[in-house]
C-alpha cells in the first residue's frame, strides 16, 4: 500500500494538537502522526525522519518556522486518504508556508533558501485540480407588451319619449249664446313630440400597467472537474516498475 506524507506548520501549538486529534478521530493511527516543536530541535531521530520526508530547500524553511516558535505536524497516511488528511489539517488554520517564509526571512536574514517552485523546477510535477466557480448573469428571456386596441360594439339603451297629439273634443251643452257668438275666431294648440338625442363621452373604466415580480430560486449546477495527480514509481534499467514510491503533500 502506497503511503503519502501530509505536512502542516502551525503558529499555535494548540492548533497543531487539535489537528492531530481530528486526524485520529478520522481514523488515522496515532503512531502515524508526529508533532515537532522548538523543544524537539535537538531530537536527532525526529530531524532525520523529517529530512527523509521533506526535500531541501523546503526542509530549512519548515525547520526555521519550528525554531521561531511554530509546530510542525507530520502525518503518514495511505495515498487514498491524503486529500482528506490535508483537508483536516487545513481546517485547523495552519500557516501559509509561502507567505510565512517571507516573515521567517525577515526575522532571520541568513535564511536564504527558497521554497521549491514547481513552475521553475523541471524535476517537480504539479498536482492540478479543477475547481468549479459559479457566477451569474442577467439575460433577457422575453417581454410583456401592452397596447390599446379600438373596437366597436352595439349598445342599446331605452329612454321614455312623449308624443303629443291634439284632438278635437265635443260635448253637448244647452245655454244662451253670447252677443258676438257669430264672430269668426281661430284657436290653435301646438303638438310636441320628444325625440332622443344621442351623445357620447369617453370614460376611463380600468387602468393597465406593467410591473415586475422577482423570485429567487436555487440552481444546482453539476459539472465534471478534472484532477491531475502525480504518482512516483521506481523502475529498473529496462523500465520495469520495481516499487511505488510515496508522495509528499504539504498543507
Amino acid at each position: 500500500m502506497a503511503i503519502g506524507t501530509v505536512i502542516g506548520l502551525f503558529a499555535e501549538n494548540a492548533h497543531a494538537a487539535k489537528a492531530l486529534e481530528d486526524l485520529v478521530a478520522a481514523g488515522l493511527h496515532r503512531d502515524a502522526l508526529d508533532l515537532l516543536s522548538a523543544d524537539d530541535a535537538s531530537d536527532a531521530p525526529k530531524l532525520r525522519a523529517l529530512s527523509d520526508l521533506v526535500p531541501e530547500p523546503d526542509l530549512s524553511i519548515y525547520l526555521e518556522g519550528v525554531r521561531q516558535g511554530g509546530t510542525l505536524l507530520t502525518a503518514q497516511v495511505p495515498a487514498e486518504t491524503e486529500a482528506r488528511a490535508a483537508e483536516i489539517i487545513g481546517a485547523n488554520t495552519p500557516v501559509n508556508i509561502r507567505e510565512h517564509a517571507v516573515t521567517l526571512k525577515k526575522q532571520n536574514p541568513e535564511l536564504k533558501a527558497e521554497l521549491i517552485d514547481a513552475a521553475r523546477d523541471p524535476n517537480v510535477l504539479e498536482v492540478v485540480e479543477e475547481v468549479v466557480e459559479l457566477g451569474k448573469e442577467k439575460v433577457e428571456t422575453g417581454r410583456l407588451r401592452i397596447y390599446n386596441v379600438v373596437s366597436e360594439s352595439k349598445v342599446s339603451k331605452s329612454i321614455p319619449l312623449v308624443d303629443e297629439t291634439v284632438t278635437v273634443q265635443r260635448r253637448t251643452v244647452s245655454r244662451d249664446a253670447l252677443a258676438d257668438a257669430f264672430k269668426e275666431r281661430v284657436f290653435e294648440l301646438s303638438e310636441f313630440d320628444e325625440r332622443a338625442i344621442v351623445s357620447k363621452r369617453a370614460q376611463v373604466v380600468e387602468e393597465v400597467n406593467l410591473a415586475k415580480q422577482a423570485e429567487t430560486r436555487d440552481k444546482t449546477v453539476t459539472e465534471t472537474v478534472r484532477r491531475a495527480d502525480v504518482r512516483a514509481e521506481r523502475v529498473d534499467a529496462d523500465g520495469r516498475v520495481i516499487e511505488t514510491v510515496h508522495s509528499t503533500e504539504r498543507a
